[in-house]
C-alpha cells in the first residue's frame, strides 16, 4: 500500500496551517510559527483544507415530511373595549393639613392695606370729630353721651389702624419674599438676599426706614412708574415714622392749647398713614402687573407703522396777495 492510502493523525497549525504528525501525545504548540495547534485529527477522514485549520459544512434544515404549513386565517381585529388603564393613572397629592401661612399672608397683603387705608381715613374723621367737640365745649357743655361716642370712634379708629398695620407689614414682608422669588426666578439667577435679611431689614426699627425701598427697587425691571411709585411711597413712609415719634412728644407737653393741637396732629398723622397704606396698595399692584382695584392691567402693545401716513383730502396754505391782504388757497 502506497503512502497516500495509510491513515496518519496529524495536527494542523491554526496560524500558518502546517501538518504535523502525532507521533506520541498531542502537543500544544507549533514548531514553525509558534501558532495553536488544533485537535488531532485523521487524514483519510476529513482533511483540512490547505488555507485555514477548519472547515465549514453547510446543512439544510430539518424538515417534517408530508405537513405543509396552513396559511393564516383573517380573525377579527383586535380592539379595545374600553380605555387601556396601565399608566394613566394620575397621583394626586393629598393637600396637607399644614397651611402654608407664608403664602397665605403674602395673598392678603392688599386686603390688610385696604382695611388699614380705610380705619386711618376713619381716625382721621373721628380726631376731627373730636376737635369740633372741643371746639363747642369752649361755650356749653357737651352731651356725655356724645363724648362717649366720639372716644369709642377715636379708640377705634387708631388701635384698629394701628392692628391692621402690623398684619399689612407682615403680609408685605412675606410678599416681598413672594415678589423677589418670582422675579429672580425668571430672570433665572439666585437672589443675592436671603430671607432672613430681607426679613430683619423690613423689622429692626431704624432699618425698616430704609431697607424696605432697597428691596423693593431691586425687583423693579425698568418701569419708570413703578420707580416713581416706590420712591413716593418710601418717602412718606419715612415721614410718617418722624410725625409719629414727633406726635409722641408732643403729647407730654402740658395744657388744653397743647391737647387740642394734638388733636389735630395725630388727624394729619392718620391722613399720612392713610396715605402710605395707599401708596403701598398701588405699588403691589403695580409690580403684580394689576389695577388698585385688583384687575388684569391693559398690556399695550406697540407696532411700528410700515404703511404710508394718512393723506389728508386737502391742504390749506395762506398765501399773501400783492395789495397785502392775505387769501387761502387749497391744494389738492
Amino acid at each position: 500500500m502506497g503512502a497516500e492510502g495509510m491513515s496518519v493523525v496529524v495536527q494542523v497549525c491554526a496560524r500558518c496551517a502546517a501538518r504535523w504528525p502525532v507521533l506520541g501525545s498531542p502537543t500544544q504548540w507549533c514548531p514553525r510559527c509558534h501558532g495553536v495547534l488544533l485537535a488531532p485529527v485523521r487524514t483519510d477522514q476529513h482533511p483540512p483544507p490547505a488555507s485555514r485549520g477548519f472547515r465549514w459544512i453547510a446543512r439544510s434544515p430539518l424538515r417534517r415530511s408530508g405537513l405543509a404549513a396552513e396559511p393564516p386565517t383573517a380573525g377579527p381585529t383586535p380592539r379595545y373595549t374600553e380605555i387601556p388603564r396601565w399608566g394613566l393613572h394620575d397621583h394626586v397629592e393629598s393637600p396637607s393639613a399644614r397651611r402654608d401661612w407664608p403664602e397665605l399672608l403674602a395673598g392678603k397683603a392688599a386686603f390688610f392695606l385696604t382695611l388699614t387705608a380705610g380705619l386711618y381715613a376713619f381716625a382721621v374723621i373721628a380726631e376731627l370729630g373730636r376737635y369740633a367737640v372741643l371746639l363747642r365745649n369752649r361755650t356749653r357743655l357737651i352731651d356725655p353721651t356724645l363724648l362717649a361716642v366720639s372716644d369709642i370712634a377715636v379708640f377705634l379708629g387708631q388701635a384698629g389702624g394701628m392692628l391692621l398695620a402690623l398684619l399689612s407689614g407682615i403680609g408685605g414682608v412675606c410678599w416681598l419674599l413672594r415678589m423677589r422669588r418670582r422675579t429672580f426666578a425668571r430672570a433665572k439667577t439666585s437672589d443675592p438676599r436671603t430671607p432672613t435679611e430681607v426679613i430683619v431689614g423690613c423689622a429692626v426699627p431704624g432699618l425698616n426706614l430704609v431697607m424696605p425701598g432697597v428691596y423693593l427697587l431691586e425687583v423693579i425691571r425698568r418701569d419708570p412708574r413703578a420707580v416713581l411709585l416706590v420712591r413716593a411711597w418710601w418717602s412718606l413712609w419715612v415721614f410718617g415714622a418722624v410725625l409719629v415719634v414727633f406726635n409722641w412728644f408732643w403729647r407730654s407737653r402740658p395744657g388744653l392749647q397743647a391737647m387740642a393741637d394734638g388733636v389735630l396732629l395725630a388727624a394729619f398723622t392718620a391722613l399720612v398713614a392713610a396715605a402710605t397704606a395707599v401708596l403701598a396698595l398701588m405699588v403691589l399692584r403695580r409690580l403684580e402687573g394689576r389695577t388698585l382695584k385688583g384687575a388684569k392691567e391693559p398690556v399695550t402693545r406697540w407696532v411700528i407703522a410700515t404703511g404710508p401716513p394718512p393723506q389728508k383730502d386737502a391742504e390749506k396754505s395762506a398765501e399773501t396777495t400783492p395789495d397785502g391782504s392775505d387769501r387761502e388757497v387749497v391744494a389738492s
